[in-house]
């Protein structure tokens, strides 16, 4: 009878003792063995007799990784004698159902043995009699599985190379055939045996489809099969085939890098080698296409002004391509990057014609993934949350979440939420911030908390806790997002900014205003003109307070630079907040008619561009500064 895992612990501590360092070896030989105690006994004689548990006084030490243990080979010679003394039709099933797996399905193992049922249900019989199978599921398909991993990797090593190799390409066909209505989550499994059989070109469509079924849900495992795909196209002859899944396994390690965390070497060397099958065969598209995404690589680094200049130049280069796919990709590429780059009305008007021109339902995907109708509809909400449209940018926002809803693209509907939280909070509604940051941080961890929504998550329920009133929650957010590789890259500055707003409101202010100059000089780095202008912003009420009026040219020219960068980048959704830091200065200077002046224009403001919960707060502000 097999030990369970107190069993084979006491078993360990009967012949072993108990030193700490046994209890990754009892999870080892629990995986391993199934709890067969001759194998357990049989592993540990082993390593005292290979040294890999040490005899210390009158206890044992296990030495180096459990993981890296081998079958004994006395276990081994066990159980291919037991295998061989098998009727040759007992033996057949047994070695054919180890090319399948651990477990496997009856109608797999007679298409793939010859046998008719009865024959089949014999042989079956024989195997569980023996204890090298058990049955797991009796409907609606017998089931079964190997009773020990031990006899199911010796069963596999007793067949002839090629032998496996055949089998494997028959357990491929059986799975096509039986899973007809199930081929994309059984495309991992078929990519598998094809590789096994030794056809790279069936393995890597087959890799390709798995990828593509399961990057919606799960950023690791579709990187892995991509990565898989990649290696395969090494071992094919250069043929229009193996190029466009070269191609396709490049463009899409690319995009993926953003989510799982891409070094820039690698992804440099992942551009070379997609771009050279694409010169190889004569495809200038997927050149410029690799290009693009290789840039979105580089945003993530923080280089933003690369991105914007390669997705500029491919537009440029759109005259000599009518093919409405390559032009909708670059469409979408150029309006995240110009996004980016904080040149809203640029980036808005290419949403608003992208969305007139390439969004149909299943048109094609563009920058990060997602349907193109999502994304145009993700990046004119953000734009109209800038540009002085906050109730229309949140609509917007609901507008895409109901499209990636509709397309299944979950990781979609987390960015809508993460930026909805951005507009509640420039809004001043922090219901809705919180809801939203805690919708998106739902979604990320559905995703795995994929490497660039992480940041993201730090800086929605940022938002949240200075919307709510709690600064130093909003600091600790910050100082987590920090932490974080992307946040030290592409969202050093806005994160940095948040940062230093909420020290402001703390009362540390200068730690403020150091955090505001460092934020500054991060954003100019990046492009990010309208968070810079938030950082000036701080920066000059960071020195207001702490200094007073000695301070009121440095005051005066951050607000300067603020009214400039709100000019220049169209982020007019910042003009009524500049209107109150002018007039916090006017107060400080004791010009109260300035001061009510601007507070005045900076209600007005706030109900403009659909903040008045922001108007009401001054509205109360004026009345108590006159009473």
């Amino acid at each position: 009878m097999p030990l369970n895992a107190a069993a084979v612990a006491d078993l360990v501590r009967h012949l072993l003792g108990d030193d700490e360092t046994l209890r990754p070896l009892m999870e080892r030989l629990l995986t391993w063995t199934e709890g067969n105690p001759f194998f357990v006994e049989e592993v540990i004689q082993m390593l005292i007799e290979t040294g890999a548990v040490e005899r210390h006084g009158r206890r044992y030490r296990l030495v180096g990784d459990p993981k890296h243990l081998e079958v004994p080979p006395n276990v081994r010679a066990l159980l291919a004698a037991r295998i061989d003394r098998l009727d040759e039709l007992s033996k057949r099933v047994l070695q054919r159902a180890s090319v399948v797996g651990k477990g496997f399905e009856a109608p797999i193992l007679q298409d793939i043995a010859g046998l008719d049922a009865v024959d089949l249900a014999a042989a079956f019989d024989t195997l569980k009699n023996n204890e090298f199978i058990h049955e797991t599921a009796l409907y609606p398909t017998r089931k079964y599985a190997f009773k020990h991993p031990l006899s199911h990797e010796v069963a596999y090593a007793s067949q002839l190379n090629e032998s496996r190799r055949e089998t494997h390409a028959a357990v491929a066909m059986a799975l096509e055939k039986h899973a007809e209505d199930r081929l994309d989550e059984t495309a991992a499994l078929l990519a598998h045996h094809w590789e096994e059989a030794g056809e790279a070109l069936t393995a890597a469509t087959w890799h390709r489809r798995a990828a593509e079924w399961v990057s919606r849900t799960d950023f690791v495992a579709a990187t892995n099969h991509w990565d898989q795909v990649r290696g395969l196209v090494r071992k094919l002859p250069d043929d229009g085939e193996a190029a466009e899944l070269g191609i396709a396994a490049c463009m899409q390690l690319l995009s993926l890098g953003l989510r799982v965390g891409m070094d820039p070497d690698e992804a440099q060397r992942v551009l070379q080698e997609g771009q050279a099958i694409a010169d190889a065969s004569g495809n200038r598209h997927a050149h410029m296409n690799l290009s693009l995404a290789h840039g979105f690589t580089r945003c993530t680094t923080g280089d933003v002004a690369t991105y914007l200049e390669v997705a500029l130049e491919s537009r440029r280069r759109l005259i000599e391509t009518d093919d409405i796919r390559i032009q909708a990709n670059v469409w979408s590429y150029l309006a995240h990057a110009l996004w980016i780059a904080a040149r809203f009305s640029e980036a808005l008007q290419l949403t608003e014609e992208g969305l007139a021109l390439f969004s149909r339902d299943g048109f094609s995907k563009g920058a990060g993934g997602g349907s193109l109708r999502g994304i145009f509809s993700l990046f004119r909400g953000i734009c109209l949350n800038w540009t002085g449209w906050l109730r229309d940018g949140i609509e917007e926002l609901g507008n895409c979440q109901r499209f990636a809803e509709d397309d299944g693209s979950r990781e979609l509907v987390g960015y809508a939420r993460f930026w909805g939280a951005e507009a509640c909070y420039l809004a001043d509604d922090a219901a809705g911030t919180l809801t939203s940051a805690r919708q998106g941080d739902e979604i990320s961890q559905e995703l795995g908390d994929p490497a660039n929504m992480i940041v993201f998550k730090h800086i929605a329920y940022g938002y949240a806790h200075l919307a709510a009133g709690r600064a130093a929650d909003a600091a600790e957010q910050m100082r987590e997002a920090r932490r974080e590789k992307r946040a030290a890259l592409e969202w050093a500055g806005p994160v940095t900014q948040l940062l230093a707003e909420a020290l402001l409101r703390l009362g540390d202010l200068s730690a403020a205003a150091t955090a505001a100059a460092e934020a500054i000089a991060l954003c100019r780095r990046s492009l990010r003109g309208n968070y810079e202008a938030i950082a000036h912003g701080v920066q000059a009420r960071a020195l207001l307070r702490r200094d007073g009026v000695a301070a009121r040219a440095e005051v005066e020219a951050a607000l300067d630079n603020a009214a400039q960068l709100i000019d220049r980048t169209g982020a007019r959704t910042l003009a009524p907040f500049l209107l109150e830091w002018r007039a916090e200065l006017a107060a400080a200077l004791g010009d109260e008619v300035t001061c009510e002046q601007l507070l005045r224009q900076a209600e007005q403001g706030y109900d403009e561009i659909g903040a008045p919960r922001h108007a009401q707060r001054l509205t109360v502000e004026r009345k108590a500064r006159s009473a």
